[in-house]
């Protein structure tokens, strides 16, 4: 009660703050900016359109530059702004966190520089205006350049310095990854040894989409099966400042952003579709309103199909295993001569056939008279040492049956549904010219269901079905008051949330005479969960804005209640045949979360930058009890998961040597250690307990990004990251052993993505053309046992894969009044070089297959070459 009475003293004083600023402050005064656009050579460039947008508010203000290159804007609004400034044949300029003071008169100079080629990730020291933390922002154009015009929501985070993506089913978006950043991971996780699985917040529109307590799939790749409806993506790096960070942070936070409704007046239609490889179609629509008489409306929608590239096995028929996915996402805003409001609703769904993981090399029986365990592409083999294996048997691995090989749909079949949908609202208010409120509120519902029917154990196993549908429920609210004075923005907020998270698995045979109702084995539990969290943050800028400071502080609330519904969800169920034993129980957690951002412009082309936090999660459901036995469960040594991470790192934007005209450096040093964490191991054998290590970990490495134009139709561009991360400490349960100092699963030490984009452009502007060439390198990562439940320095070969893309538009192609709709072209090819590679694998403790040994390594195989085009018409 004393921690809901002092969140409930700071709301209070939130809201008085609020009410008793706007009376303090009517004196003040606009604001004024003169800025004049000129070419490389200095010359003024008339004819440029400026748009000046009020971050908190959204409001927007206009000018054309004149003669001279300059356009005045006056009466500005005390507050934080971007400025962006565009004209045919010039590369858009854009710069963001621009403050105006009250009674300030800001005067700059912009270089345009002529339509070039496809813009590269932009990687700022700043980030967000707020803070000091380094951030991605990963455009449209590069989304389709690193992912193909069919890639995942997951694959297109890798134009980003230090990401990894790995999966089972290529970049396709309707199968399901693993986002690894910076060590740190999210999304599902088809393997163990993951330090923290849950480390990253995902971000629909600012809005979360992560499940509050689950510890495997908090967010689902295939919640964004389309990615034509985003606009770009935000990564921010590391907890981060208070005012960016949420309740799964730790890693970084990812902010899909959508296409928004137009702040201008006219509409817009925008209509596309994709054929590829592996049946891979996808069909996607967007219209928008514009802005009328303050109103203005965004619907998009896309629906997409796909086939695998595993190809079966010799003797069975091919399992086609095919998926789909479709989104839908409405918003409807009104602005006000003081801010914005906003309604939207995004829905989700994704149906998929996840092919079975692939020994690396045939199992086969382990004496010389055909008996002993054999995996085989109709069954497993000789477990009772009384069934030989058939003379005809084809072994089922890489190396006996293929590469691509997967099981018959009669022998191995699993389904996987997900579903996501996401109420919520918007306001931003500007309550004084140097007072501007935030606000959001949202509903969010997921669903998953795993269905699996496999008959490869034999008719009697008792666990040939499996039905796993967990669901979860969220509501909250952020909101936050900030207060802009001459040399600094004090904001002051938090968030509020609420979540239900029910979590049943059915094992079962109808063969012997169980169901889905009166299964073999069972579990359930349902988790309620509420979070809160305040934060106070000031940014100070000193001497002109060339040295600025953030320091914060917050309050983390953390409660959860647990409760074990075996015997209640599954009434008719034997309870000897519950394996979550575990009491219902509950937890609260109360912890300080202190900050410091400093940047320092050094000179005109190079700024440092650094980043102190201190922040917390939540441990995950299984941490409480799910899945577990009644002696598993220590509640009262049960700690919140804590993060301590520090970088530091500069930003060159000037070249060394005039010849290599512009270009642009980024490189960051972080150190982040994990404490507290519960590493869950959970085999493929369900019906058995998933075992907890109690773990410590330190990540640490160099992020670079570069980027170069080197001349105005060539631009290479390319990141990386060296890391070396390991446990501290790592003790599974029922051990005393401490596998300290061992590497981080599932992590690679280096990676890179380097890639080249050029352009042509015909002469009268009616075609152009930008290729691009990407090079992804993936270095060596350890592999995880399942057999001891620990990590191991056995490692899995690095791998590098060479993806085409390349965009076209075509102007005034179409006849009559339809000649001014341009017609843009996409071609990409994935895996130029028909690459074989594994990006997953793991030791395996003979569950998975059924066999009655472990120690042999099961793999899921990268992609083969998959071409994709797309066609798509713009009308305004």
């Amino acid at each position: 009660m004393k921690v809901l009475r002092s969140l409930m003293a700071g709301f209070t004083f939130f809201c008085v703050i609020t009410l008793l600023q706007p009376a303090l402050l009517l004196g003040q005064t606009s604001a004024s900016l003169h800025v004049t656009t000129a070419n490389s050579a200095g010359t003024p460039i008339p004819g440029a359109t400026a748009a000046l947008a009020n971050e908190q508010s959204g409001a927007v203000l206009k000018s054309v530059t004149a003669a001279d290159g300059a356009f005045d804007l006056s009466g500005i609004t005390p507050g934080v702004y971007d400025l962006t400034i565009t004209l045919q044949g010039f590369d858009d300029y854009r710069q963001a966190g621009i403050t105006l003071a009250s009674g300030q008169s800001l005067r700059f100079t912009v270089t345009l520089r002529p339509k070039s080629v496809v813009q590269s990730v932009t990687v700022t020291a700043e980030g967000s205006p707020e803070t000091s933390v380094t951030e991605a922002s990963i455009s449209r154009a590069e989304i389709k350049g690193v992912a193909g015009p069919f890639g995942s929501a997951a694959q297109a985070l890798t134009a980003a310095p230090g990401v990894f993506v790995y999966g089972y089913g290529g970049v396709a978006a309707t199968a399901r990854s693993e986002v690894v950043l910076r060590g740190v991971k999210g999304g599902w996780s088809s393997v163990n040894g993951d330090i923290l699985r849950n480390g990253i917040a995902f971000l629909f529109d600012g809005i979360p989409m992560n499940n509050m307590i689950a510890n495997n799939g908090q967010w689902q790749t295939t919640q964004i099966p389309i990615t034509d409806m985003i606009a770009n993506i935000n990564v921010n790096y590391g907890p981060g400042a208070p005012s960016n960070r949420w309740f799964d942070s730790l890693g970084g936070t990812v902010n899909y952003i959508p296409y928004q409704p137009k702040m201008t007046p006219g509409g817009a239609i925008s209509a596309g579709t994709d054929y590829g490889s592996y049946n891979t179609s996808i069909t996607h629509f967007m219209a928008s309103t514009g802005m009328r008489n303050g109103w203005s409306a965004l619907l998009a929608f896309g629906y997409a199909t796909n086939d695998t590239f595993r190809v079966g096995t010799i003797g069975a028929p091919t399992f086609a295993a095919p998926s789909s996915g479709y989104a839908a996402h409405f918003k409807l805003l009104r602005q006000f001569s003081n801010g914005t409001f906003s309604i939207a609703y995004y829905h989700s769904r994704n149906t998929e056939f996840r092919p079975n993981f692939l020994p690396l090399v045939p199992i086969t029986p382990a004496s010389n008279n055909n008996y002993g365990d054999a995996v085989t592409t109709t069954g497993i083999y000789g477990t009772d040492a009384g069934t030989p294996v058939p003379a005809n048997a084809q072994y089922y691995s890489e190396t006996s049956s293929g590469f691509y090989s997967s099981l018959a749909e009669s022998v191995w079949k699993k389904q996987i549904k997900t579903q996501s949908d996401i109420l919520y609202g918007k306001l931003l208010l500007a309550l004084s010219p140097r007072l501007t409120f935030n606000s959001a509120s949202w509903y969010r519902h997921g669903y998953r269901l795993h269905n699996r029917v496999v008959n490869f154990y034999g008719a009697n196993n008792g666990y040939s079905h499996e039905w796993y549908d967990p669901a979860s429920n969220t509501i909250g609210n952020s909101s936050s008051i900030a207060l802009t004075a001459p040399h600094n923005t004090i904001t002051f907020g938090g968030y509020w949330m609420h979540g239900d998270y029910h979590n049943p698995v059915a094992l079962f045979n109808p063969a012997i005479g169980t169901s889905k109702s009166v299964p073999t084995f069972f579990n359930s539990d349902r988790l309620y969960n509420d979070y809160g969290f305040l934060y106070l943050q000031d940014r100070v800028d000193m001497f002109h804005q060339r040295l600025i400071l953030t320091p914060g502080a917050a309050e983390q609330l953390f409660r959860t209640d647990y409760y074990n519904t075996g015997l209640t969800d599954f009434p008719n169920g034997n309870p000897s045949n519950d394996v979550e034993l575990a009491p219902s129980t509950h937890k609260n957690f109360l912890e300080f979360a202190p900050s410091l951002g400093v940047q320092g412009m050094v000179t005109d082309w190079l700024t440092l930058h650094g980043n102190f936090a201190i922040t917390y999660e939540n441990p995950t459901d299984s941490a409480f009890g799910a899945n577990r036995p009644a002696n598993g469960v220590n509640i009262g040594q049960l700690k919140a998961v804590k993060s301590t991470n520090v970088e530091g790192g500069f930003l060159v934007t000037k070249c060394p040597a005039a010849f290599l005209r512009e270009c642009s450096l980024d490189a960051t040093y972080f150190h982040d250690k994990l404490s507290n964490v519960n590493v869950v191991t959970q085999t493929a054998q369900l019906s058995l307990p998933a075992a907890v290590a109690l773990a410590s970990s330190m990540n640490n490495g160099v992020s670079i990004n570069f980027d170069n134009a080197p001349a105005r139709w060539l631009q290479i561009h390319g990141n990386a990251i060296i890391q070396h991360n390991y446990f501290l400490s790592y003790i599974p349960s029922g051990s005393n052993q401490d596998f300290g100092r061992y590497p981080i699963s599932n992590n690679p030490k280096y990676s890179t993505n380097l890639g080249v984009t050029t352009a042509y452009h015909s002469g009268d502007h009616r075609f152009n053309l930008n290729p691009g060439l990407w090079w992804q390198y993936v270095g060596v990562r350890y592999l995880f046992s399942n057999v001891n439940n620990a990590p191991t320095t056995q490692t899995a070969p690095g791998y590098g894969v060479v993806n085409f893309n390349t965009d076209g538009t075509i102007n005034r192609l179409l006849p009559g009044r339809l000649q001014d709709v341009p017609v843009e072209l996409s071609l990409g090819i994935e895996n130029l070089f028909n690459r074989e590679y594994n990006p997953t694998a793991y030791i395996t403790s003979g569950g998975y297959f059924g066999t009655s040994f472990g120690g042999y390594t099961l793999v899921d195989p990268g992609a083969p070459r998959e071409y994709i085009g797309s066609l798509k018409f713009s009308f305004k």
